[in-house]
């Protein structure tokens, strides 16, 4: 709607094609108006399936999906090694920090991440740490950590480590993963 109000302004200024201007303001309007119109049904239709889809586990895996609108990754239990849960994500790399806030950080075995060829790993948002173990991350809402913890460890076998911390740092720079409860 901004791009065919700014073209109308323009069509209005002196030397200015005019059917071209007039043409490009009713396309671009008539596409914003439909946007905004079909809004609400969207909107609707979002929150009657339960938001979006984040984390789920049962007894064969983790269904996770790592960024809004990426695809959903099944993960079995044979190919996670560790779920950890992190009040405080924090990624440093040459020159910059990052700060993530809560995270689920699944560790997957490195035979299943070399299993995905690149266009998979950064469609399901897979990556290596900086102590190089391959992982999916997810954010996790406020106050649930106990919930996920709990549902994690009924449903992970005990080859799988799931546990809490604090804080979860992969620094890039020194190739090394800390973590801390303080």
């Amino acid at each position: 709607m901004a791009v065919a109000v700014g073209s109308y302004f323009l069509s209005n200024q002196a030397g200015v094609p005019k059917p071209f201007l007039i043409a490009f303001t009713l396309l671009f309007g008539l596409a914003g108006a439909a946007l905004l119109l079909r809004l609400p049904a969207e909107s609707k239709e979002f929150a009657a399936e339960g938001g979006a889809h984040v984390l789920s586990a049962d007894c064969w895996g983790i269904s996770i999906t790592a960024n809004l609108g990426a695809r959903k990754q099944r993960v079995p239990w044979t190919s996670i090694k560790e779920v950890l849960l992190a009040k405080r994500f924090k990624t440093i790399d040459i020159g910059e920090s990052c700060y993530l806030g809560r995270a689920v950080i699944v560790f997957l075995t490195n035979d299943e991440y070399d299993s995905l060829s690149i266009l998979d790993r950064i469609n399901v948002g897979a990556s290596r740490s900086g102590g190089d173990r391959p992982f999916l991350y997810v954010p996790y809402p406020e106050r649930q950590e106990e919930l996920l913890i709990g549902v994690l460890r009924e449903f992970a076998p005990d080859s799988v480590r799931v546990r809490s911390e604090q804080v979860a740092v992969f620094d890039f720079r020194k190739h090394a993963d800390s973590y801390s409860n303080a």
